[in-house]
């Protein structure tokens, strides 16, 4: 690229002739300073002049002022007998490319504002710097640039994308030895990422989700390849079908109070969205009542999700229960009131109604919080006696997702009440402990990073799919059927250190660039911003 502080796009190539300054802008003369040029076909250097023309580029702008170059080229005669080409124009390189209309540098404006910004908002920040140039413009920019081509990664990382979530979904693939993207698919069909695989047969090792389509692409076109699964998709699965269980037995999870370090009796309460939520367990104690009566009468569940217009695995999932499913509103972060509801709660046994005196009692004992906090508490309690309803003062159960949720942290990072929660859970009921077993058994085997071979591997897996089928857990059992389907890709996801780090991070600055789009962008010119923006 030239020097953009110097007048003229090249000093070296070129001589200034003249400058001339308007009410339109400012308009240089220029001419070559070399008398050969060298042929674009043969290379053999001439200097025997046919004729002269003059081209007209736009050039940076001089303080917000557009600068316009006439510049004055040469056509030479070719004087190599076995070349096709009889006469051609000197080329300029550094100055600007071959047809163009805008020198080198103003070129490279173009690519760096119009991939960082794109089409309008790149057009508004160039006038403002003083070119004129539609967002059209800057559009076919970034479609018409040539984008470096990636060499075929040994070990290769596939994932999709939503370009609407639920509708349709593209592809991404990732170098996982170079951390380099190296290509957008349209759509994430077998036959879509086949067709690249077949192009670029050299891959020896496929990282990918627990999606069947790449799957069934590796196998057929690279059947080499050693496919490993992702092992936070793995435990994220295992994850979800322990939660599914939990909230279908969320009566035994009543008898097992939560962790005291993230329970919030009181300052969880919101009463201006009491209404709201009493109205959303009506409507869920309905539905459920009216998918289990049609299923009764002996209607199809995809019959029933048609009628009450609903999804089918909605249909599947309340047919799942007993009884209808509460919600229960968890709020992650503790309240700094948390530490002293007991202690307001006794105070307020005892008869104090005050909230001042409470606030300045608590404070002394350490409360940071404001005055107002405890009102809000005061005051529910208040509205608690006024309508003759008992204060909480039980802990109620845990939730079934705060449950999956210490079961996913590593032993390690658990905290004493968490240990005491899980082994409650264990003793409870022998569902919650088999489980509860079975996950931390499966979370070791994928987190052992001692170095072990794929037959050790493969028995541990094996040993671990008979003792869950065994379980007496439909959920657990069906997840250890998927499981011995995708057996190969498993055992080398304990084996290899490779995962789906890299690639969630790149769709993650995908969905950057989409978002910078409005969503609006069609797939060419997505996958020319987000390849640039790679390289």
């Amino acid at each position: 690229m030239s020097d953009s502080r110097t007048v003229l796009p090249n000093s070296k190539l070129l001589n200034l002739i003249s400058a001339r300054a308007d009410a339109n802008g400012i308009t240089l003369a220029a001419r070559t300073s070399s008398r050969l040029a060298r042929c674009p076909l043969c290379g053999k250097r001439s200097g025997r002049v046919h004729s002269r023309y003059t081209r007209t580029l736009t050039d940076l702008p001089w303080q917000e002022v557009p600068v316009t170059v006439h510049l004055h080229v040469r056509r030479f005669f070719c004087d190599q007998r076995a070349c096709d080409r009889t006469i051609f124009a000197e080329r300029l390189p550094g100055v600007a490319a071959h047809y163009s209309r805008r020198t080198e540098r103003l070129e490279s404006w173009f690519t760096h504002v119009s991939f960082a910004l794109g089409g309008e908002a790149g057009s508004r920040l160039l006038k403002e710097l003083g070119i004129i140039v539609s967002g059209d413009t800057l559009l076919n920019h970034i479609r018409s640039w040539r984008l470096r081509v990636h060499q075929t990664p040994r070990v290769l990382s596939v994932d999709d994308f939503a370009f609407r979530r639920g509708t349709r979904y593209g592809t991404v693939l990732v170098d996982l030895e170079r951390h380099t993207l190296v290509d957008v698919l349209p759509d994430r069909s077998a036959d879509t990422f086949a067709g690249w695989l077949g192009k670029h047969p050299s891959v020896e090792i496929v990282s990918r989700d627990r999606g069947g389509e790449y799957a069934e692409a590796a196998r057929r076109v690279v059947p080499h390849a050693v496919q490993v699964a992702d092992r936070f998709h793995l435990l994220k699965n295992l994850r979800d079908v322990v939660s599914r269980v939990f909230r279908q037995h969320a009566e035994i999870l009543d008898l097992v109070p939560p962790p005291t370090d993230h329970h919030q009796r009181l300052t969880n309460l919101r009463l201006d969205r009491k209404n709201s939520k009493e109205r959303t367990k009506e409507h869920t104690r309905e539905l459920f009542q009216f998918i289990h009566a049609l299923s009764k009468k002996g209607m199809k569940n995809a019959r029933i999700a048609r009628a009450l217009r609903i999804h089918r695995h909605t249909v599947e999932k309340y047919l799942a229960f007993k009884a209808p499913p509460e919600r229960r509103h968890f709020t992650k972060k503790v309240s700094a009131l948390a530490p002293y509801e007991d202690y307001i709660l006794k105070r307020w046994e005892q008869g104090c109604r005050n909230a001042t005196r409470i606030w300045k009692e608590i404070s002394e004992q350490g409360y940071p919080g404001a005055y107002q906090n405890v009102v809000r508490i005061t005051r529910y309690l208040k509205e608690q006696e006024r309508l003759a309803k008992p204060i909480p003062n039980r802990r109620p159960g845990i939730c079934p997702s705060h449950a999956a949720g210490i079961l996913v942290k590593r032993s390690e990072n658990r905290s004493e009440e968490e240990i005491r929660t899980l082994r409650r859970l264990k003793a409870v009921h022998w569902v919650t402990e088999r489980c509860c077993s079975l996950f931390e058994e499966f979370a070791e085997m994928l987190r052992d990073k001692e170095p072990r071979g794929k037959e050790h591997a493969r028995r541990g897996l094996e040993d671990w799919t008979k003792r869950a089928k065994a379980s007496g857990v439909a959920e657990v059992r069906a997840f250890a059927v998927k499981l011995l389907q995708d057996t190969e890709a498993v055992v080398a996801a304990m084996v290899l250190p490779y995962s789906q780090g890299q690639t969630e991070g790149r769709v993650n600055k995908l969905k950057l660039v989409k978002r910078s789009m409005y969503g609006r962008g069609k797939f060419d010119l997505l996958r020319q911003r987000v390849l640039y923006a790679a390289s």
